[in-house]
């Protein structure tokens, strides 16, 4: 635990399902000393993998994993596989051939049976973490990003120990005050919680107008601000396949939010701490802001962090990025 008034923020976003990633997140604040965890957004996962008989009625199961076709001979297979894509962030789902054929040809059929499986999901998560967390000694603090469905509010409120923070803004230690919005700009994938550019400005600028004028001000934003380092994401085509320079290389671009970038400009918060955009780990100074997002590799089951020591008199004290 950090001594008298200052706080250690452990802070990751983008774990997107990942158990082993949310596990890790749960054991972090003994494992680093941090008195506050925090997720800033894209909580669920973004593969449906349906598990379902082999033809032939031999008892076998096949599913598409990792992009070939896998046959599994018995139940302790097929559960072996399941624990292995939830820990990558993907839900395995045994099904049958005919609700396959049924998922495939009804959009709406696919998004219910894969918000069926995040709730169920979350809320094993939640359950988890009122044990892991029971004792109060270490707060968490978790928040929807823009991939998040709505229905998951619900969910974490269901949770004694994670507080669900996102459009509020919540005191971390008297001076030290954090502000946090979960949307987006407009993604190719229109996901469930975007906003076009103005109107997430304008969210933002109604929720930060609420922090105290005095003391350290934190901005957990899961969009990033534009044109800060931390917003490059590979370009794509009408495909949306990446584009390639001449080198192999994927060609980057900028894709944060111009509203936000100005809202950073001109109110000069603290800290501001962003996910949305997995390539983008790093941090960037715009004038008195210290802006970070820790990056994201889910999928790999390494939780991407960082460690931030903030003062209610002096600001940020120390940054340390972290990854296991």
């Amino acid at each position: 635990m950090t001594p008298g008034a200052e706080r250690t923020i452990f802070y990751v976003a983008d774990i997107h399902g990942s158990d082993v990633c949310f596990r890790k997140w749960l054991n972090a604040g003994r494992f680093y000393g941090a008195d506050v965890l925090v997720i800033g957004g894209d909580l669920t996962g973004k593969i449906l993998l349906p598990i379902y008989p082999a033809p032939g009625g031999n008892g076998s199961w096949i599913a598409t994993w990792r992009g070939r076709q896998v046959q599994l001979e018995t139940r302790t297979e097929v559960d072996g596989l399941i624990r292995t894509a939830r820990d990558e962030g993907s839900y395995g789902y045994v099904t049958t051939v005919d609700e396959v054929a049924a998922i495939q040809a009804s959009s709406a059929l696919e998004r219910s049976t894969f918000t069926r499986l995040k709730l169920d999901a979350l809320a094993d998560w939640m359950r988890l973490a009122d044990q892991r967390l029971a004792d109060g000694s270490i707060r968490a603090l978790v928040m929807a990003g823009n991939d998040d469905p709505p229905d998951i509010d619900a969910i974490l409120a269901t949770s004694t120990r994670l507080e669900d923070i996102g459009g509020e803004v919540v005191e971390i230690a008297p001076g030290i005050h954090m502000a946090s919005v979960g949307e987006s700009t407009p993604t190719p994938w229109h996901t469930p919680r975007e906003l076009p550019d103005e109107d997430l400005g304008g969210r933002v600028a109604d929720t930060v107008a609420r922090l105290p004028a005095e003391g350290t001000a934190i901005w957990n934003l899961h969009m990033p601000p534009h044109a800060t380092g931390i917003d490059a994401a590979p370009e794509l085509d009408g495909g949306l396949r990446v584009q390639y320079d001449s080198g192999g290389e994927p060609r980057m671009r900028p894709v944060g939010s111009h509203s936000i970038r100005r809202l950073v400009e001109e109110c000069q918060p603290t800290l501001a701490l962003h996910g949305h955009i997995h390539e983008g780990r790093g941090r960037y100074k715009i004038g008195r802001s210290v802006g970070i997002n820790p990056g994201s590799q889910y999928q790999d089951g390494v939780l991407m962090g960082v460690l931030v020591r903030v003062s209610p008199t002096s600001g940020v004290r120390d940054v340390t990025f972290t990854a296991g």
